[in-house]
């Protein structure tokens, strides 16, 4: 998991796996996601009404001020746009805005931590690849590696820039968790050799009743275009 995974460590997990296991390797790239940076001790809590600053440079983040990842996101931030951070239902507004940082007002108290999940109250455009997934797919291919999951895969050709890079008759899982991804669910099922139906990321986009149901029809897609389907994360929420 990219996500989770420093690009200097990448080599080494491989090997070491394969030290101990035959078991084929997936590559799970970052994608089309916003991520919190990283914080003193792992997280901050956070209290109603508190300010603080969202900075465009990495920062190791404290009460006062943080990062979010990719860094230079913020230039597609807004004043009044809402921030979901984490999941523990943290909201926050933008209140104001420089070339360096914006500044926000915590509208809903809560825990946040390093690495965390963060979602807009609207659609802006991410590169379905980050620099890192770029650096680790070189290195897969040097590895022989035949399995890669696309994250937040929202459209069909979300996946051909994958293939485009990992070669031809690799196996392709798109993970859908966005509600791209679901408005698109039929080209990306042609696309892709897999689906897996990522709950939690989807549960911050559509309310959480509705997985369920959303869940469902992207199985029924899949299984009519002859496409694998995997079913995972938040599975007893």
């Amino acid at each position: 998991n990219l996500s989770h995974t420093k690009i200097n460590d990448f080599t080494k997990i491989i090997e070491k796996i394969r030290n101990y296991s035959t078991v084929p390797i997936c590559i799970d790239t970052e994608g089309a996601q916003i991520r919190t940076g990283e914080f003193i001790g792992g997280s901050i809590y956070l209290e109603e009404n508190q300010i603080l600053k969202i900075c465009r440079q990495s920062t190791l983040g404290n009460k006062q001020n943080f990062n979010l990842y990719p860094n230079g996101i913020i230039d597609h931030i807004n004043i009044g746009d809402l921030i979901k951070i984490d999941f523990n239902a943290v909201l926050v507004q933008v209140i104001d805005k420089t070339k360096n940082y914006i500044r926000i007002r915590v509208l809903s108290r809560g825990l946040i931590g390093s690495n965390k999940a963060v979602s807009l109250d609207k659609n802006i455009y991410l590169p379905p690849l980050t620099k890192k997934d770029k650096k680790a797919i070189s290195y897969a291919r040097d590895l022989n590696i035949q399995h890669f999951a696309l994250s937040f895969a929202n459209c069909s050709n979300d996946v051909d820039k994958l293939i485009s890079l990992v070669g031809k008759k690799k196996y392709i899982i798109s993970k859908i968790e966005s509600t791209d991804g679901l408005k698109n669910i039929e080209n990306i099922c042609l696309a892709s050799d897999a689906i897996l139906i990522d709950r939690g990321d989807l549960s911050r986009q559509v309310p959480i009743e509705k997985i369920p149901f959303l869940q469902q029809r992207i199985i029924s897609s899949s299984r009519a275009r002859d496409t694998e389907v995997f079913v995972a994360t938040n599975l007893l929420e």
